[in-house]
């Protein structure tokens, strides 16, 4: 059965302890903002992603589409990361250089409609595990997120459901194109809104078809090849990150009576690993500490985690930690269950 959180902790108390780790936060430094090393880390990931699209390009073999679309994979989900980042404003004081660098690492690189893609991404951190206007819970035919999904859906949606507790991991391979076509769709039904986008998809698309074709004299079916292949590794990889923040999580409804700070804790998972595992999370394993501070930049959020887990144990408050492991199989057995409330 579907859980659904119930506050216990006093709003007034709450927003105390989260002011206490705010200033604890800024006293270390950790919101300070970092420019110049986002910058020099796009230039760096700009260049091996070059690197590695022109001997894809140019030596496109069985073995080296493979070899090429695992690089190119995890160079993409970097770029993300990045634009995450810039979305978020912790990289630049002024927000049109926030901006300007999540076009370019998301929508210019990845194909990630960067301000659909945001308004999207805001809303649910506002309103995070609530079924009715969390966007991320919006999964219209294959997958049930919730009982209350699953007995919505069609006839066609309901056959999925049931066979989710399999069938997800399937369907994990299409992840990184369904979230592609997602920003681009949004971007394309509302051109005012998000004409920054189509620009930036117009550079994007010349980037990864017209100039191998047109200019490197490419085999048009590569480019394909080339443009298509590592989203089917990157589908998986993102999986392996974002389904375990918060799939299997309490939902809630709505938000009177409920502190900013219990609902981020509450419904948010975070990834207990070692530390050097990070960079394959993007810094996103920390996810409690992420929702709970938002603008620091990802690669600086385990020296939050300290800091939030202290002041939660001292006010009796439940961190949800949970090593990678045990994570998968909290989503799988909530996959199932969901399956079998049908």
């Amino acid at each position: 059965m579907q859980s659904y959180y119930k506050p216990t902790l006093d709003p007034e108390r709450a927003r105390a302890v989260w002011k206490s780790m705010q200033s604890r936060i800024v006293a270390q430094g950790v919101v300070q903002h970092v420019g110049a090393v986002a910058w020099l880390r796009f230039v760096v990931l700009s260049a091996l992603l070059a690197g590695v699209l022109w001997v894809t390009w140019t030596h496109a073999t069985v073995l080296g589409l493979g070899l090429g679309a695992l690089a190119t994979a995890l160079l993409l989900a970097q770029f993300a990361f990045l634009g995450h980042d810039a979305g978020h404003g912790g990289l630049h004081r002024k927000s049109a250089l926030n901006s300007l660098l999540g076009q370019l690492c998301m929508t210019v690189v990845t194909g990630m409609a960067f301000g659909e893609w945001y308004s999207r991404h805001t809303a649910h951190h506002r309103h995070c595990q609530d079924e009715e206007q969390d966007p991320d819970m919006e999964v219209s035919v294959v997958v049930s997120l919730t009982e209350n999904a699953a007995r919505t859906k069609g006839r066609i949606g309901r056959w999925f459901t049931r066979q989710q507790g399999w069938l997800v991991w399937g369907l994990s391979l299409l992840f990184a194109h369904s979230q592609r076509h997602l920003a681009q769709w949004g971007a394309l039904r509302q051109p005012l809104r998000y004409w920054a986008d189509l620009v930036g998809l117009c550079v994007h698309f010349g980037l990864w078809f017209a100039l191998p074709v047109l200019v490197l004299q490419v085999d048009l079916k590569i480019a394909v090849l080339v443009y298509t292949l590592p989203l089917f590794v990157l589908g998986p990889y993102l999986a392996a990150i974002f389904w375990l923040n918060h799939i299997g999580m309490p939902l809630v409804r709505g938000t009177q009576g409920l502190s900013f700070l219990e609902h981020q804790a509450a419904t948010s998972r975070t990834i207990t690993n070692p530390k050097q595992w990070d960079w394959f999370f993007g810094g996103l394993n920390y996810q409690i500490e992420h929702h709970l501070f938002p603008s620091v930049p990802s690669f600086r959020l385990y020296r939050v985690q300290n800091i939030v887990r202290t002041a939660f144990a001292q006010d009796g408050i439940v961190y949800n930690g949970s090593g990678f492991v045990a994570a998968v199989r909290s989503v799988a057995l909530h996959f199932r269950g969901v399956a079998k409330a049908l």
